[in-house]
């Protein structure tokens, strides 16, 4: 995987949420407290704009948080026991997978065509048949998945293509 120095993996934005939703759960157990002592009163600050109000939500304990953020990672995870083949790119060859879960009972299996460390083809199994029920791809290596396959007979062969309107 090409490191650039500022990659923190693919499991970053799981630690960063949970991190997100953390902070919330003690900021609403503490109003007014930040982590280094008093918050400073924020009424004497220039009124800045930014993304708007915080949507309408319960306010939910650190114990809450802690749980939604541990499941959403558990949902990352593959199934236990699931492991899938495939020929991403149609040379013939099996070709080295990732999987993760996708967090709603099914599977997604990452293959890396080009070595750039970003996945070029996503196939989702949705029923964990070993079969790929859809497939995305990224054509021209470009970071954008422009193309998405169906296996519309469940034969185990994508059958249907549709492209993004940027392609």
């Amino acid at each position: 995987m090409k490191k650039d120095g500022d990659d923190l993996g693919m499991w970053s934005e799981f630690g960063t949420a949970a991190g997100i939703a953390a902070d919330r759960a003690v900021q609403a157990a503490s109003p007014g407290k930040a982590g280094l002592g008093d918050r400073p009163d924020l009424d004497d600050l220039p009124a800045v704009q930014g993304l708007g109000d915080a949507p309408d939500s319960p306010t939910i304990g650190l114990g809450e948080a802690v749980r939604h953020a541990s499941a959403q990672v558990r949902a990352a995870q593959p199934p236990k026991g699931y492991h899938n083949r495939v020929d991403a790119d149609g040379d013939g060859k099996l070709d080295k997978a990732t999987y993760r879960g996708d967090g709603h009972g099914g599977a997604e299996i990452l293959v890396d065509l080009d070595g750039d460390g970003r996945a070029d083809f996503i196939g989702h199994d949705t029923d964990l048949d070993n079969r790929v029920d859809f497939a995305d791809y990224d054509k021209d290596h470009d970071g954008f998945l422009e193309k998405r396959m169906y296996d519309d007979d469940n034969d185990g062969y994508l059958d249907r293509t549709e492209w993004t309107h940027n392609s």
